[in-house]
């Protein structure tokens, strides 16, 4: 049997929060605070979140060469992309969608009038009890035009894909934290 589990540290990541904040926005003192002064909240979102991290991998081989494995293999570089579901029509959400756009009052109501794109820093964190995860983008854009679905079944969300561009300080396109526990330790 088996003595190494420890149910412990495993997660299920059930309750998180986003925010979004001008570029180049430094990281908050302390990622993990109660409100974070100068990013604005997404507000509800619906469960599930993800970072994916695509790569292109093309296996070289050379003639010669009889092992069954590749010779050699070229690595483009790694393009993250973090996916959520905001629910609320938060200003978070609306200048995501809007991609630099803006609201004008008039006609009896308010015209949503979208830009051409826009750039802007992402912090998303996630909860199980004490333990808290958070995901740092310096510099991001909307990476698709999320669908306006209205069913009457479910509540209207915007689906966003946020693609990390280069940072203009020069570090990882997406940076990341854990609270409480040091999986190294």
């Amino acid at each position: 049997m088996s003595s190494y589990a420890n149910s412990d540290l495993a997660r299920v990541w059930e309750d998180g929060d986003a925010f979004r904040a001008p570029t180049g926005t430094a990281i908050p003192a302390d990622i993990f605070a109660p409100s974070l002064s100068g990013w604005d909240a997404f507000g509800g979102i619906r469960a599930g979140f993800s970072v994916k991290k695509d790569q292109t991998v093309d296996e070289l081989d050379i003639w010669n060469n009889k092992s069954g494995a590749a010779y050699k293999r070229k690595k483009q570089p790694v393009k993250p992309t973090i996916a959520f579901e905001p629910v609320d029509m938060s200003k978070a959400t609306a200048l995501t969608i809007l991609r630099g756009g803006s609201v004008v009052a008039g006609n009896g109501g308010y015209e949503l009038i979208e830009g051409e794109d826009e750039d802007f820093a992402l912090i998303v964190r996630v909860y199980d009890g004490d333990e808290a995860k958070a995901y740092y983008v310096e510099k991001g854009e909307l990476g698709a035009i999320p669908e306006d679905k209205m069913d009457g079944e479910d509540i209207s969300g915007f689906p966003l894909e946020i693609a990390p561009l280069a940072p203009p300080s020069g570090g990882k396109a997406i940076r990341q934290w854990q609270k409480n526990t040091n999986p190294l330790a």
